[in-house]
């Protein structure tokens, strides 16, 4: 035990050294953009919140009257009782709001993907993946022992090429995201459909950071790249748009029940908080009649895209803006000038993202305010001009 605890010191020294030891803030207290830090206020570009429903006055009081009726826990995995009305009502409103005949709703986005793909995928299948997908998607790739092929970045020709290669594979799955959740930029969705139709193959859409933003009515990417829903294998979260916690996956009822079979991360795992899933069925229902949420998030975007430099401005902004800056030395600086004027930035870095291209990750919500958002930009010329 000691000598285990000397070598895991050594490894936190070496992170030290080289700007990579993380280590987590506590928030003493939130009130909607704004968090409480050591005794400061700072601004929250951190969160994913995207729709600031995480305080909405309805999603708490829904999680309030469920807690008092059933309690907190679920009290078992899904299959041995611990499938409440509130689960079912919540998996209902999510296949009705994604067009699907079933849903099946994990305790988070990261089981979501580990139990999906480990129950679909085995040996002799193959897998073709955008390079920058989430690291749960590759826990999950690696999880299923299929063969793992990796393409460019948003590069449709690579991943077709790739596809070609092997003709022998059983199944056949493109796996990317909708919108990639350090970059910001959306997958090339038509296109990527397009090869897998030549190809014979499945595209398994990770759509955390789209779901319920994206798309004129809020149906994710593939509402926005007009492509319907079931061209996809459908996965989402509810911890980030919806303001509650959890992951889901929507498709055909056999595809539904086949998971509830064969995902092990669904099969063992105690059932996610009943008041949380009481909270997501009303997100559902508030984001149905409250569209202004969208729209806000949508205006705050704008302007932070106009008022950012050029140099750092995406050609195609998202809720998600990435200011790259290099070496981890420098992202942690302009972090830290942020910070000091009261702007709450963190610096992303390695292996989070690759070398070279540490950054700021800023979540734009629309919780933020058009002051939140001209500061920020303000600050951000300032830092960047001698950082």
């Amino acid at each position: 035990m000691a000598r285990l605890f000397g070598e895991l010191a050594e490894e936190l020294s070496s992170a030290q050294r080289s700007g990579l030891r993380r280590r987590p803030v506590t928030v003493d207290a939130i009130h909607g953009s704004v968090a409480q830090i050591q005794g400061r206020a700072v601004v929250c570009w951190c969160s994913n919140d995207y729709l600031g429903l995480s305080a909405h006055p309805r999603l708490i009081d829904a999680a309030t009257q469920a807690a008092q009726r059933w309690g907190i826990g679920a009290r078992a995995s899904r299959l041995l009782g611990g499938t409440s009305l509130w689960h079912a009502r919540l998996e209902e409103a999510l296949a009705a709001w994604f067009g699907a005949e079933a849903a099946i709703v994990y305790a988070s986005g990261y089981l979501a993907n580990l139990g999906t793909l480990s129950a679909l995928l085995s040996p002799g299948d193959l897998i073709v993946a955008d390079r920058l997908v989430h690291a749960s998607l590759l826990d999950a790739m690696r999880a299923t022992r299929a063969t793992v092929r990796v393409f460019r970045h948003q590069d449709v020709a690579h991943a077709a090429d790739l596809l070609a290669r092997d003709s022998k594979a059983q199944r056949r799955v493109i796996v990317t995201e909708g919108v990639f959740s350090m970059d910001g930029d959306c997958a090339p969705l038509a296109a990527l459909s397009e090869v897998a139709r030549a190809r014979d193959a499945l595209i398994y859409l990770d759509d955390a950071h789209g779901a319920f933003v994206m798309g004129a009515t809020g149906r994710g990417s593939p509402e926005a790249a007009g492509i319907a829903h079931d061209r996809f294998l459908y996965m989402g979260t509810l911890g980030k748009a919806l303001g509650a916690q959890g992951g889901f996956v929507v498709g055909p009822r056999t595809l539904i029940e086949f998971l509830h079979n064969r995902a092990r991360p669904f099969i063992y795992a105690t059932a996610l908080a009943i008041p949380v899933a009481a909270a997501a069925r009303e997100a559902l229902c508030v984001i149905e009649q409250e569209p202004q949420h969208r729209r806000m998030l949508d205006a705050r975007v704008a302007r932070l895209h106009a008022g950012l430099p050029r140099r750092q401005a995406p050609a195609a902004p998202s809720h998600i803006m990435p200011v790259i800056l290099g070496e981890t030395s420098r992202a942690a600086l302009v972090a830290q000038r942020l910070w000091e004027r009261g702007i709450w930035a963190p610096a992303i870095r390695p292996p989070t993202v690759p070398r070279g291209t540490s950054r700021l990750r800023l979540s734009v919500t629309a919780l933020h305010t058009d002051e939140h958002v001209d500061a920020l930009a303000a600050a951000l010329r300032e830092c960047l001009a001698d950082a």
